[in-house]
């Protein structure tokens, strides 16, 4: 077992103790209330949240084309600052028609397209009267230009493996092929197994048929932040058609991947009597030791009366810096370099002040390891991630 007491910043023998400073909040004279929006104060009220922002529109039901629609048919309108939505207005010959939206996301829309609509760029309008309008236009056209039922058949859809994790060595990638008249707008929708809703969504505009497509994603939603660990599957179709579930696309997405890739037992946790900052698992020598989330490498060196061989990752659009204790011989990687999840950092050793082979990792909040983070039990973290990968 590892016998590490608290130790100081000085296990590089480089660097002393950081310590971060905060400045308190200063009350606004007069009692206001900070806005929303984050500009100025108002008399004891709250101002209007940031303006919605459009960057695009496409059709979603009863297409014949990426912007093409029919009356009746469905939008979305993208972009950003968009949950307040209240109503979505379409030109007319009178004038301006205004719908009711059926879905509001902070970054989607989607309304249906009313009696009278003519070919122009609809617009937005928040709770608080605040409007944007979309830089591209949409077409209502009649419904004899929608393509004819079927023309979309999808052949093949694949993603080559079970399970991927953030930021990690490899990404989801769609490989996919159908059959149809001509080139096709397709739509490809990324769902949650459980209640199937979509992720990431993706217009791919004059895509050939009979031949094999792909599409990369980097684990990120159509909010901007990183996705749920949980069951995923790709939808494909043609832009207004109903989409397919792609037979082979269902795959497992998690932000963190077990550190240690071998038959492991666990042993001390925080405390256990000696101020212990982390959670041992023993394996045998030499088993290997790949990155629990990739991130840029902060440290890697070496103490002779604790850590033995070690190294510390910042994790990618994490909170925690990641240590790694014990390793048989130097981290293969460098200080500065980024790495991936799941990429190998070295092998488990008992170099240090240890008993037996074994990986002693700890967690450390932000800001950071010995930058005026604090350590936290990883354990119940680590039993998680053990569990799928």
């Amino acid at each position: 077992m590892s016998d590490l007491a608290p130790y100081p910043r000085a296990l590089t023998g480089r660097r002393s103790l950081i310590v971060a400073l905060t400045t308190a909040g200063v009350a606004l004279a007069g009692g206001g209330v900070t806005s929303a929006g984050g500009g100025g104060t108002s008399g004891g009220g709250v101002s209007a949240p940031n303006p919605p922002k459009l960057s695009g529109v496409s059709c979603i039901e009863r297409c014949a084309g990426l912007r093409q629609v029919t009356v009746g048919g469905k939008i979305q309108l993208s972009g950003k600052a968009l949950k307040f939505t209240d109503k979505v207005r379409f030109p007319t010959q009178e004038g301006t028609a205004a719908v009711k939206p059926s879905s509001v996301k902070p970054s989607t829309v989607e309304a249906k397209v009313p009696d009278g609509a003519k070919d122009a760029k609809p617009r937005v309008e928040d709770e608080f009267g605040q409007v944007a309008k979309s830089p591209t236009a949409i077409d209502v056209v009649p419904e004899s230009q929608l393509p004819e039922p079927g023309s979309f058949r999808l052949v093949d859809a694949s993603v080559g493996s079970d399970d991927f994790y953030f930021y990690g060595v490899n990404k989801p990638t769609l490989r996919y092929m159908f059959n149809g008249d001509g080139p096709t707008d397709v739509r490809i929708d990324l769902v949650r197994q459980n209640g199937k809703s979509v992720t990431r969504s993706w217009v791919e505009e004059k895509v050939e048929p009979n031949a094999q497509q792909t599409l990369e994603w980097n684990g990120v939603g159509d909010n901007g932040k990183a996705a749920e660990n949980g069951s995923y599957q790709f939808r494909i179709g043609g832009v207004g058609d109903t989409l397919s579930d792609g037979s082979g696309t269902a795959f497992g997405y998690h932000d963190h991947k077990f550190p240690l890739r071998g038959a492991h037992d666990y042993g001390d946790g925080i405390g256990a009597g000696r101020g212990h900052q982390g959670q041992d698992v023993f394996a045998k020598c030499g088993t290997e030791i790949q990155a629990a989330r990739g991130g840029k490498v902060q440290f890697k060196g070496y103490q002779g009366s604790g850590a033995g061989n070690y190294v510390v990752i910042d994790g990618k659009k994490s909170k925690f810096d990641y240590v790694y204790m014990h390793l048989r011989k130097k981290a293969e990687v460098s200080e500065g370099e980024n790495v991936r999840t799941g990429e190998r950092i070295g092998e488990n050793g008992d170099t240090g002040n240890a008993s037996g082979c074994h990986l002693h990792f700890e967690m450390w909040s932000a800001p950071g390891w010995y930058e005026g983070g604090h350590f936290i039990s990883p354990t119940k973290k680590l039993k998680q991630w053990d569990k799928w990968s």
